[in-house]
């Protein structure tokens, strides 16, 4: 095995290679240190990135932007954490007996492509950026330092300027800016998610913040987002979330039973219905932060209370009055800062509301889980507690509310769906995709208690850079027959959603690619099939596959423009820093 010539501390391992599996934040928790085997991923990554650029006579920076080089990112994986439940299928028959990077077994049916695949409608309904341009960066600069200290892309130290870098590396095309801010900005926005992955639309979510003056997206900003991808693509490619905070006004955690009214409730109701009618055409739900409120630790408030309910029966009479706009809540469970009111950010709340209210739809996003969530099977009703930020939670919410998938099954099948719970990946998915059997666990679980139909595709993008590497993990993997016994999917992924007990009939129908996203599609009143034919001779469409890509089918094609940086933060110490400097609070 060829020697790297790269030193492998944590201050040193690389950055650039396409699959990047160290751990990184998007800003709501503190990353772990990185594992002995995620350093072992990277280091055999970067050591056979090496050997076959030489093959290929190639300088790294071309290579690393192939798609033979994210094939052997997910062949080093499946090298160092051989799953007994799953895995990326990278491995040759010879592989285990020569180390070695087969690639032409590792790469095989080009499932790295920017290119969508027969079937695919990938929709990305977590998605972010910033203004650079906004007032926020004037009233409230504690943010922008926030945003400093948490992106090493938006520092005025590490973001960088175009031009050469150390070592000769070639900055600029996205890779650094003159403003830093601007690392997180519309513009990347555009380039990181329709042009560098294979992004088919997005939805375009909210951070949770005080109004708009101190937002770091306004909403007219994020509607001229909205329109610019639109008009860009002459397609319908993008929607957007509006942030509504029904708490705001309370001194303490609203729990279920009787509570002073929030001073602003009503206030924060009739802008959900004036926001209706300047955006309907562009809006399409509403972000919720239960944990996050005017008191730092206390004054948080749960779905299953009389402000939740009166927050929830408006998403009703917003949506009757105006169809286009469907009853979506995405509310936040999981991941949550020191700042945050704890006990308001696990799933507990979920089985009760949404049993309550059968007309509003829920995406749970994070799907519960926190840093530090081991993904194993379900522990069982005895153990799993829903007040904790785990995955288990949200499945123990649904059950002791007599509301798990199996309660809806049809007539002669094995899994059914929740009616209006939908469980999102965006950050769960990055965080368990370097351990096959966690990512096995994951999926398996909340097939089978969420249902097959009932997962939604979300990456938390910009903040972990193009989501590329999420995408192809998720095209890659499938279950063992060990997995596959063990959560009675004989099929895997590739069983059909609508009965996963046989083959899917087409790609369009595989748990696949449902949840690359045709369940949330669902969910957003968005028909993928006619997205689809809209989006195949679009301009952006066009742009990507007939004038960014090179080298198309081949396993050096390639995308020469893709950052392939994380520009999340690395460490504990970083987040902590920051929150010091700038508390996560109104």
């Amino acid at each position: 095995m060829a020697s790297s010539p790269r030193r492998h501390s944590w201050a040193d391992m690389p950055e650039d290679l396409p699959v990047d599996i160290l751990p990184a934040s998007n800003e709501e928790y503190a990353p772990p240190p990185p594992s002995r085997e995620q350093i072992g991923i990277m280091r055999l990554a970067d050591e056979e990135t090496e050997r076959w650029r030489r093959r290929f006579n190639m300088s790294r920076s071309e290579f690393v932007r192939t798609t033979a080089a994210m094939a052997i990112g997910f062949w080093a994986i499946d090298v160092i954490r051989p799953g007994v439940f799953g895995n990326y299928g990278a491995l040759a028959h010879n592989t285990a007996t020569t180390n070695a990077c087969d690639l032409e077994w590792a790469g095989r049916h080009g499932l790295e492509t920017l290119r969508n695949l027969p079937g695919e409608f990938i929709f990305d309904v977590q998605s972010h950026h910033v203004d650079p341009h906004g007032m926020w960066r004037v009233t409230n600069p504690a943010i922008e330092a926030f945003f400093a200290a948490i992106w090493p892309q938006a520092s005025p130290v590490t973001g960088g300027k175009p031009g050469i870098g150390p070592g000769g590396h070639i900055r600029g095309g996205g890779a650094g800016e003159i403003d830093p801010i601007e690392n997180l900005s519309r513009f990347h926005y555009l380039k990181e998610l329709f042009l560098d992955s294979a992004t088919t639309a997005t939805v375009l979510s909210v951070v949770p913040t005080s109004p708009d003056t101190n937002n770091p997206l306004p909403i007219k900003e994020a509607v001229k987002t909205i329109d610019t991808v639109n008009h860009l693509a002459h397609s319908r490619r993008s929607v957007m979330h509006a942030f509504v905070m029904p708490n705001r006004g309370s001194t303490g955690t609203i729990n279920p039973g009787p509570h002073p009214r929030p001073l602003y409730l009503t206030e924060e109701l009739d802008l959900m219905m004036e926001r209706a009618r300047l955006y309907r055409d562009k809006l399409r739900g509403w972000k919720t932060y239960c944990a996050w409120g005017d008191v730092p630790y206390a004054s948080g408030w749960f779905l299953d209370s009389d402000v939740g309910a009166e927050f929830l029966n408006q998403v009703k009479k917003v949506s009757e009055k105006y169809p286009e706009i469907p009853p979506v809540v995405a509310t936040h469970k999981g991941f949550a800062l020191p700042g945050f009111d704890q006990r308001a950010a696990t799933p507990r709340d979920i089985g009760p509301a949404a049993k309550a209210h059968p007309h509003v739809r829920f995406l749970v996003y994070h799907s519960g889980y926190d840093i530090g969530d081991t993904q194993r099977a379900y522990r069982g009703d005895a153990k799993a507690r829903s007040n904790t930020n785990t995955v288990d939670g949200l499945i123990k919410s649904l059950r002791e509310n007599h509301y798990e998938a199996a309660r809806f099954r049809k007539k002669g099948q094995h899994f059914g769906n929740v009616p209006n719970v939908w469980a999102e990946l965006g950050s769960v998915w990055r965080s368990v995709m370097d351990d096959p059997d966690q990512a096995a666990h994951l999926l398996g679980k909340l097939i089978t208690y969420v249902g097959p139909k009932r997962i939604a595709w979300g990456t938390d993008s910009l903040w972990y850079g193009s989501p590329q590497k999420e995408i192809v993990a998720l095209r890659r993997f499938d279950f063992t027959e060990r997995g596959r016994e063990l959560y009675k999917l004989p099929h895997g992924l590739e069983g059909d959603v609508e009965n996963p007990l046989r083959k899917a009939p087409h790609p369009s129908r595989t748990i696949r690619n449902a949840i690359l996203g045709r369940n949330a599609a669902h969910a957003y009143n968005f028909d993928p099939d006619h997205r689809v034919h809209q989006i195949h001779c679009d301009q952006v469409q066009k742009l990507r596959d007939q004038g960014y890509l090179q080298r198309q089918g081949t396993l050096t094609e390639s995308a020469p423009l893709r950052m392939n940086q994380i520009p999340g933060p690395r460490t504990r110490r970083e987040v902590l820093k920051s929150l010091t400097e700038s508390p996560w609070s109104p």
